[in-house]
């Protein structure tokens, strides 16, 4: 039996006619496991969120379930439902038709059933490689689990006090102060951050000025934010976006500060205060506000189509601290994060 006291938040009830629905849409049939779930639980949150196994990932936190037809906070968007999220998925490939996604980890991936055999998987969406084929990207990324939604969910616990010992611990990561930067471009000078500041109507802050004129782009080696009243606990630099010059793709504009932060203002996705400087795995930018110098981590991944303009970027932008050189200060190294959880 599943523990349906360890849910809350779940959206509206669901019944055989909407399960009935989903399955014609998506032109499957639900697992019986799966089906009596959401017929008792429509998405939402648990209280014990945590998979522990003996290998890789070690341990798995469950951010949400996916609801199948109903997501109230995002107007019932295509996006953030379990139809529209498969459809999306397995047509563009990024998805092996036989997973079912049905909810999130914090590390950005699905958890799926998969619908010939019950088993349960993490499916690390992420994590797309493009020297290897798509059926070998899909088995790299599909990591077994458990044999069946029932002892997946029986089997989650709440870590308050693994919780507790680890905090202690990720308080004992210092920054490296060796931090040294890797693959930086060529060098800018005052007169090449004068344009940008020109083509994009500016000033950029004193404290990103400074620092750009030291480091046009590469990475630092302390390149993770760690912040534990967050819902994101921690998130890395994937690369700091280069002013002016990037090798690695003939100077192509687009992947340059000013054309990004054109392009994402343009779109209306990041408001016009923000200015991306350094870019996550997941695409997700770190951002300086040009008004007051204020550090942001802001989020593509939670836009909704069904939402305002103004909702949209108010769930999307998370405060990291007061300036820049503050955010830099406390970075801490990526790989001493992972030794810690053994990853």
């Amino acid at each position: 039996m599943i523990n349906i006291d360890n849910f809350y938040d779940c959206e509206k009830k669901l019944t055989d006619k909407d399960l009935n629905a989903c399955e014609k849409r998506l032109g499957i049939t639900i697992p019986d496991s799966l089906r009596q779930f959401y017929l008792n639980c429509n998405g939402g949150m648990v209280y014990k969120d945590i998979w522990k196994t003996t290998v890789p990932p070690y341990k798995l936190k469950v951010f949400n379930f996916i609801p199948i037809k109903y997501n109230k906070a995002f107007r019932n968007d295509p996006d953030f439902i379990m139809e529209g999220i498969a459809f999306k998925h397995w047509d563009n490939k990024k998805l092996p038709k036989e997973l079912l996604p049905f909810a999130r980890d914090l590390s950005n991936g699905f958890l799926c059933m998969n619908i010939n055999t019950g088993a349960i998987y993490q499916y690390l969406r992420l994590e797309w490689d493009d020297t290897l084929n798509t059926e070998q990207n899909f088995k790299k990324n599909s990591i077994y689990l458990s044999d069946s939604l029932e002892n997946f969910l029986n089997a989650l616990i709440c870590d308050e006090e693994q919780d507790k010992v680890e905090t202690i611990e990720e308080e004992d990561i210092k920054p490296r102060t060796s931090n040294k930067f890797y693959n930086s471009q060529q060098a800018i000078n005052t007169t090449d951050l004068n344009e940008v500041e020109k083509l994009l109507k500016i000033k950029i802050p004193v404290q990103l000025r400074q620092f750009l004129l030291q480091h046009n782009g590469g990475m630092p080696e302390n390149n993770a934010w760690l912040d534990h009243e967050s819902e994101f606990e921690w998130v890395a630099i994937h690369e700091l976006i280069p002013v002016k010059y990037y090798k690695k793709f003939n100077n192509d504009k687009n992947y340059l500060m000013p054309s990004k932060a054109e392009n994402l203002w343009g779109r209306k996705l990041l408001p016009e205060t923000l200015l991306p400087f350094a870019i996550d795995a997941g695409g997700n930018y770190f951002c300086i506000d040009i008004n007051n110098g204020k550090i942001y981590y802001y989020t593509l991944d939670t836009w909704s189509d069904n939402l305002s303009l103004t909702d949209n970027q108010d769930k999307s932008t998370l405060f990291l601290c007061n300036s820049f050189n503050e955010f830099i200060s406390k970075l801490v190294c990526e790989d001493d994060i992972n030794d810690l959880y053994g990853l």
